[in-house]
């Protein structure tokens, strides 16, 4: 049977148990550690994105977050302020917004990673904490156990979550708790799932099926990453070709696509899941939903919204999708991206929401506005976006680190290769001009023990004007001693000099041919350069003032 966008064939058996909520978002990698940096992107996210949300017609919000990363670690896996301070905020501004809330207990979810064995022990020392905090709080947040387990036997997994559900409710009665199966929330073992004694659950799948159109081309799964091109609904004239080596698991979801692509294929599991929960008397939601928006066909990738959207609506089924910024989000952009400007209208559609018609603003326009240009002081400003090449093990680079509890937050870097880089991306083209003729300086504070420091600071522009040309002063940090105090740096803006342009795409360095221009500022990137960081670097209040 063909995928059809005919309304008729959304119709199926409905979940009895209706949630007061029916469609939201995750906003991911804000408190998950990306990109190398423990602490994720702290500050990515804000009240004005919950507005924005919620504007659009969003119901809840999924927060996917690592607890035990950023715990004290074992054995009792204590979890800090800084990120207690994200959460609470989080949930004051959604029980102001009447926005419901899912605490997620995140975890990584790479294509070769594995739950751990011990995993009942880490849950059974976070989950207290969290309840504890948050038992007093409204009806509008929500537990969630564990995200998507995996590498673990499905009827060892039901198990713990049984025994997790039972110690929640030894502190906190009232909040609902989501379940989930083990293979990565998959719905086949969402049915495999013991009776749990509990009458407040909300029963959970990911809905990221056909899997070889959803994720064509993602690198981070082996049986897709070489394949794009995929269309959806299926047709045999626009397959794109078999790899002539394909492995095992690249043939198998290509071979079976027509069938797994098909509408009675489709539909089957989510209405087996209906008929489960119904018998359980539970609710039903899927609160991971999308497309992979790299390779995928920008107007299938619409139409698959707009059909599953349809078929967990019509079946009483709260969609919650990944993600909101990413690279399954709902803007044209999966980094910087403006809100409403650069919002998929079509997709936004599909998905049932409102398209606002009031434009937001940036950073640098609300810096104008307050005559204050902070970049970091106590965290990273919001709409500023951060960005780092520093590829070690997350527990060497900190965005939100602190030498007491009564201090300011700082970056921290323990150690990093030549060349490796923070920057700060503004979200938008920035008109330094006036900046650069008052006077205006940059400010920052550094912290070392290295013998013979010499970091680089520049801008950049977009590449609007053909290649992103930067202005900088080389070494920018040199002379300052490695004695581990605090010392500031001011620099003029007016010294900064047109040095240079790399091309990514051709992989080739451009000298100075005196094209960069203040009028069109995009970012401020401090760089390694020839100093190899063995001993920490630290970096504080970055303002130009």
């Amino acid at each position: 049977m063909a995928v059809t966008t005919n309304c008729a064939a959304y119709s199926g058996p409905k979940v009895d148990k209706k949630l007061p909520f029916s469609k939201g978002l995750n906003f991911s990698e804000w408190l998950e550690p990306v990109q190398g940096f423990i602490d994720g992107h702290f500050n990515s996210y804000g009240k004005q994105d919950f507005i924005d949300i919620k504007n659009m017609g969003a119901e809840v919000v999924r927060i996917p977050t690592h607890f035990d990363t950023f715990s004290s670690g074992k054995p009792d896996y204590v979890i800090p302020e800084s990120l207690w301070n994200k959460l609470d905020k989080a949930i004051d501004w959604c029980e102001e917004l009447k926005l419901y809330v899912i605490i997620d207990f995140h975890n990584d979810c790479s294509g070769n990673s594995k739950t751990p064995p011990d995993i009942e022990k880490i849950l059974s020392k976070i989950w207290p904490q969290i309840a504890n905090r948050y038992k007093d709080r409204s009806e509008y947040v929500i537990y969630e156990i564990m995200n998507e387990p995996h590498a673990i036997d499905c009827a060892k997994w039901g198990n713990i979550q049984g025994k997790m559900i039972k110690l929640i409710r030894t502190i906190d009665s009232k909040h609902s708790i989501i379940v989930g199966a083990a293979d990565w929330n998959s719905v086949h073992e969402l049915l495999k799932l013991p009776m749990y004694d509990d009458d407040n659950l909300i029963y959970n799948y990911h809905e990221y099926s056909p899997f070889l159109f959803t994720h064509q081309g993602a690198s981070w799964s082996n049986d897709v990453k070489r394949i794009t091109g995929v269309p959806f609904p299926y047709d045999k004239n626009k397959m794109p070709p078999l790899p002539s080596d394909a492995t095992s698991g690249e043939r198998w979801l290509y071979n079976n696509y027509p069938v797994d692509s098909s509408e009675e294929k489709l539909v089957e599991p989510i209405n087996k899941a209906v008929e489960f929960v119904n018998k359980r008397h539970a609710a039903l939601m899927s609160n991971e939903f999308g497309v992979y928006s790299k390779y995928a066909d920008p107007k299938e990738r619409v139409n698959w919204y707009k059909i599953k959207g349809g078929w967990l609506d019509d079946r009483n089924i709260c969609r919650v999708s990944w993600d909101y910024r990413g690279s399954f989000g709902v803007f044209n952009k999966d980094s910087i991206a403006r809100f409403p400007q650069d919002l998929n209208v079509e997709l936004i559609k599909a998905m049932d929401y409102r398209v606002p018609s009031s434009k937001g603003t940036t950073w640098f326009q609300d810096a104008q506005k307050n005559n204050s240009y902070i970049i970091y002081k106590n965290g990273i400003s919001e709409k500023i976006s951060f960005h780092s090449w520093i590829p070690e093990a997350s527990n060497d680079c900190s965005l939100y680190k602190q030498d007491s509890a009564d201090e300011d937050f700082y970056i921290y870097v323990s150690k990093a290769d030549k060349y490796r880089v923070l920057q700060f991306q503004f979200g938008d083209s920035c008109n330094f001009n006036s900046l650069v003729k008052s006077g205006a300086c940059l400010e920052f504070e550094i912290r070392h023990k290295e013998p013979n420091l010499k970091m680089s600071v520049y801008f950049t522009n977009s590449e609007s004007r053909g290649l992103p040309w930067r202005a900088g002063i080389f070494p920018t940090v040199k002379d300052i001693p490695g004695d581990g105090l605090w010392h500031k740096v001011r620099i003029p803006l007016s010294k900064f000099a047109d040095y240079g342009a790399w091309n990514n795409s051709e992989q080739k360095w451009y000298n100075a041919q005196g094209k960069f221009t203040w009028t069109d500022v995009v970012n401020i990137t401090f760089d390694t350069a020839e100093s190899k960081i063995t001993k920490g670097l630290s970096v504080r209040n970055i303002v130009i003032k």
